[in-house]
């Protein structure tokens, strides 16, 4: 929360550390900086293409499931394996689909992780250094 405060007085945001987006003399990170590097433009880009593909592949499977338990009931009530029917064997799909794509976002964001720490450490020149904020 920003206040006005006269000239040269700090405000309880700035004191806790938060960024206020402007330039501080204690190093803050100039953002419009890295947003204009080429290794930002490529870690956005992944992450884009990672969540339409995700979204287009949930998005069509529900559509077809939920296509063939509204246009097909009687196909969906016919049993598959042993007494299990279809429309069980397929939403079972859909669960395995989220858990899929859980698994394939973690293993995604542990690429970006290494992305960013690069990318922090060629901007300031030092290792980048985790706050402890989301640790285990």
């Amino acid at each position: 929360m920003a206040t006005k405060t006269p000239a040269g007085a700090t405000t309880a945001t700035e004191q806790r550390g938060v960024d206020t987006g402007r330039a501080s003399a204690d190093g803050a990170i100039d953002y419009a900086k890295i947003v204009a590097t080429s290794e930002f433009k490529e870690l956005h880009e992944s992450r884009r293409r990672f969540v339409r593909g995700g979204t287009f592949v949930a998005t069509a499977a529900l559509l077809i499931v939920f296509g063939l338990y509204g246009f097909a009931p009687d196909a969906m009530g016919k049993p598959a394996i042993g007494s299990v029917t279809w429309a069980l064997v397929l939403g079972f799909g859909l669960v395995l689909l989220s858990f899929v794509m859980a698994i394939a976002f973690a293993r995604a964001s542990r690429k970006w992780d290494g992305m960013v720490t690069t990318m922090m450490e060629r901007y300031d020149g030092q290792p980048a250094t985790r706050t402890g904020r989301f640790e285990r």
